[in-house]
């Protein structure tokens, strides 16, 4: 049934959604406060002052909605908190504290403060049940704004009338129709869904819904397009039953595994699209919505070291790739100060000084441009509170034109972007554009300012472990860098860079009220204890870094980078922030958790990613799927260990005996044949029947005198060799034989 939305738990959310519906739409209570708030009057007020005084101008979501909102009612403001409250309930893109921050702000407006301890404040409410993409955000005043016009219209209803609106599924439908609306308000989906679950999908906008069906096969999107929402749902209902009865189970979600391969496209995120967004609504008015910045930020939980591990096939990976969401921000829901600091953390120090300098518009001294935002913003990220004129002089100088007669450095590297007065004022080059369009870019993006960008935001970093990676490439070491010699020449050299881990801490240290993440692949693949070097130390959570205000350390520790301090030889400190999560994936296949370093293994939390069975529930051509596959796993932990398995994503998509072929041809015995070393009898028995052979492997003799004509010496006169049998003669009882196997009793049992 839809109340099925993990990983999320949907039933304290639905509860508080009829909840709200009760007590503010039937009656005219309040959720968060006392007394009359959810009245016809103060949704007139909002109405008057909001949605009939729009403000287009500068400002955040919450600065414009604060002008908007000073000469209104208290009590129409705290109502205005409470319909922000219910629009939160259901998307679970935005940030936890994000929603918890913007509700009790609002509510601040009155003058009473909302206790952050507030029960419906609590992470079992705000958690959210489903992504909404990206119309809840960029659209948020429309989606406000039509939730005061439903608020009028169910106010202008009688409360039995409004009681039979929202308990009977049709008469809702039909009076939903006629409230306005601009667009396809995700709200009224939201809201449809709260009040029936068991009738309609977790789905804000008709977008997937469309999408799922044209998927599975009932209707193209060119005629569901012009389906009503009760169309919509009855045709997604009749296909949730078959699904139900196809696999067996009522616990099926069209966002998770099995039915969401489906019908989206592989690794695409939970992301629902709406008809706004399709159309560019969203892109369009993205600037209008800014969440409330760090001076809201409260403390966060401890980091989290955590390894996902398993046989392969068991989706360590895919959970990898869903934990993503929860590291991600979409531009309208940074405030300032995050924004600059993601936008910087994206560009090298040559780009930032570029754009700083094209910015000012004139010719500028270096002490000067330090004081740049971009310049400020860049030098916190990379943790430098000291000698920053210096970075920006040396980097201008390394770039600057190998023409130029008044600076004194020979090694000069393209892109060739600076040069100087004789006055010691720095200019651009004109042509600065067409050499650096890294900077030319960031240039653009600065001018037009956070919410102009539709690229969500990304607050991690991916990399995989192999053989040969290194702590130079994890954390710092030498790179070769191309230059000019004093004639224009080509040269090379060498210069400290840093790696992808210690870009990552730096991006953290710097964004310290929100949760960053480094994702590493195939952790075991690597020697970790050289690739973490002494850093392996600074990952526990109690030796985790928090910084002051100044960048100064306050709590954990800290150590010297050997290499970083130049000639002065003072060696950079560095530190692991408090709010740097490190989450692996590791093979067993490849390398045992036994076979880790101890020290790596007492610093991380370790979670078992098995084989799920229950994915598997269901039959294809009377072959059983499930049990077809813990059978070879029960062989394969017998033969060899627990840690060579085969994981169900093998078998996930498997429709037809033609799937089952090609998965055990050119999936499966390949992966049996690497655990056995090329021992083909064990492979032969895993795949056996119950007497001993196996219609997959075929065995063969070998014959010396028919080979050689005569006998070989030292040689055995035959040998044995197996090979694997046509697939095509694989069928249905080929693969229910593995697991039909009857115990075969010896003579000694008798």
């Amino acid at each position: 049934m839809s109340r099925y939305t993990p990983p999320h738990d949907s039933k304290p959310v639905i509860d508080a959604a009829q909840a709200w519906v009760q007590m503010c739409l039937v009656e005219d209570g309040s959720m968060l406060g006392e007394g009359a708030i959810s009245t016809a009057s103060n949704f007139g007020a909002l109405d008057r002052y909001f949605v009939q005084r729009p403000d287009a101008g500068d400002g955040s979501f919450y600065e414009k909605l604060q002008t908007q909102l000073e000469d209104a009612p208290p009590e129409a403001r705290k109502l205005m908190a409470e319909l922000l409250w219910a629009l939160f309930l259901f998307p679970s893109n935005i940030g936890i504290e994000t929603k918890r921050e913007g509700v009790s702000r609002v509510w601040g407006w009155t003058g009473d403060a909302l206790d952050p301890a507030h029960p419906l404040l609590a992470d079992t409410y705000l958690d959210g049940i489903g992504s909404a993409g990206m119309g809840v955000n960029t659209n948020r005043w429309r989606e406000i704004k039509y939730m005061v016009g439903f608020g009028q219209a169910i106010k202008r209803e009688a409360p039995d009338r409004r009681t039979e609106l929202f308990t009977d599924y049709d008469r809702h439908v039909a009076w939903m129709d006629t409230v306005p609306q601009e667009g396809d308000r995700q709200f009224r989906h939201m809201l449809r869904f709260f009040l029936f679950p068991d009738r309609v999908e977790r789905m804000s906008s008709n977008g997937d819904r469309r999408r799922v069906l044209e998927g599975f096969k009932v209707a193209p999107q060119k005629a569901t397009r012009k389906w009503r929402d009760s169309q919509l749902d009855d045709a997604l209902l009749t296909l949730r039953q078959a699904q139900a009865q196809r696999y067996g189970t009522v616990d099926l979600d069209f966002y998770n595994p099995p039915l969401v391969d489906v019908w989206r496209k592989p690794n695409e995120t939970d992301v629902s699209i709406s008809d706004d967004e399709e159309a560019g609504e969203a892109q369009a008015d993205s600037s209008l919505v800014k969440e409330p910045g760090a001076g809201y930020a409260k403390q966060l939980e401890s980091a989290r070291n955590l390894i996902l591990y398993g046989p392969p096939g068991t989706g360590k990976t895919w959970r990898l790739q869903q934990m993503f969401s929860s590291y991600t921000d979409l531009p309208a829901d940074l405030d300032r100060a995050t924004w600059e600091h993601q936008l910087v953390a994206r560009h090298g120090w040559r780009a930032v000084i570029a754009a700083a300098l094209a910015d000012t518009g004139k010719p500028t001294k270096a002490g000067d441009l330090e004081n740049h935002p971009l310049i400020r913003a860049k030098a916190l990220q990379r943790k430098r509170t000291k000698a920053v004129t210096s970075t920006v002089w040396g980097y201008m100088q390394e770039h600057t034109n190998p023409a130029s007669t008044t600076v004194n450095v020979t090694s000069r590297r393209a892109p060739y972007l600076f040069d100087k007065s004789e006055d010691s004022r720095w200019a651009l080059l004109p042509d600065w554009q067409e050499q650096d369009s890294e900077a030319a870019e960031l240039l653009l993006a600065w001018q037009a300012g956070p919410g102009s960008e539709s690229t969500p935001v990304k607050r991690y970093r991916l990399v995989t472990f192999h053989p040969s990676y290194s702590y130079e490439d994890f954390v710092i070491g030498l790179r070769p860098v191309a230059g000019s010699g004093t004639e224009g020449e080509a040269s090379a050299g060498f210069r400290m860079v840093d790696g992808v881990f210690k870009q990552a801490c730096e991006e953290a240290r710097a964004n310290p009220g929100k949760r960053h993440a480094l994702f590493i692949d195939e952790i075991n693949r690597a020697n970790i204890s050289k690739v973490f070097g002494e850093l392996i130390t600074l990952i526990e959570p109690d030796k985790r870094a928090r910084y002051g205000a100044t960048g100064e350390l306050v709590a954990g520790m800290e150590v010297q980078l050997p290499g970083t301090g130049g000639e002065e030889g003072d060696d950079e400190r560095f530190g692991v922030p408090e709010n740097l999560d490190i989450i692996g994936t590791m093979n067993t296949a490849d390398r045992s958790i036994a076979l880790l370093d101890i020290a790596l293994r007492r610093r991380f939390e370790f979670r078992e990613i098995a084989p799920d069975y229950g994915l598997l529930d269901r039959r294809v051509d009377e072959v059983d799927l499930g049990l077809l596959l813990r059978r070879i796993n029960e062989r394969l932990e017998f033969l060899a260990d627990r840690d060579r398995l085969i994981g169900h994503a093998y078998l996930t998509r498997v429709t037809s005996v033609a799937d089952l072929r090609l998965v055990f041809q050119r999936q499966i015995i390949p992966l049996l044949q690497e655990y056995f070393f090329d021992d083909w009898s064990r492979v032969e028995l895993v795949l056996s029947k119950g007497n001993g052979t196996s219609v997959f492997v075929r065995r063969e003799t070998m014959d010396a005198g028919r080979l050689f004509g005569h006998a070989v010496d030292g040689a055995l006169s035959e040998r044995t060799r197996y090979v694997v049998t046509d697939p095509e003669s694989w069928d249905a009882s080929s693969f229910a034989g593995i697991y039909q196997t009857e115990r075969v009793i010896s003579e000694s049992e008798v």
